[in-house]
């Protein structure tokens, strides 16, 4: 059976099953170097998420989401695993596409996918 997630950009939420989305997390370090040659540390971040997402959706959902990915900044709500708590998330998106599937008389559906990006990273 698969895991449940809804992930809130904005006001639009996306229900999505863990098939449809991968979850990843990297670390980051701001080095810089000084006149003498020295490496200095500034800054070091842990645990930067970075979520795919991949799925089918009809033309309406797909115009909501072609608005969010004309946004500087979304912010997502999503589970965190490591609080067991909703958390909100200053992120950006990018790699969108929706590529057309089907259309039927009434309607079109779309396969969309999106990479979303700590702001911050």
């Amino acid at each position: 059976m698969a895991n449940v997630i809804s992930l809130k950009l904005d006001t639009v939420t996306l229900d999505l099953t863990d098939d449809k989305y991968t979850e990843s997390f990297k670390n980051v370090d701001s080095l810089k170097t000084s006149e003498a040659g020295t490496t200095l540390r500034a800054v070091i971040r842990t645990g930067i998420p970075s979520l795919s997402v991949a799925y089918k959706c009809d033309g309406t959902e797909k115009g909501k989401l072609d608005t969010l990915a004309k946004a500087s900044k979304l912010k997502a709500k999503r589970w965190d695993e490591g609080t067991s708590a909703v958390i909100t998330w200053d992120c950006f998106m990018t790699n969108y596409s929706a590529d057309l599937i089907v259309e039927t008389g009434t309607e079109r559906f779309y396969k969309v996918s999106f990479k979303l990006e700590d702001l911050e990273s």
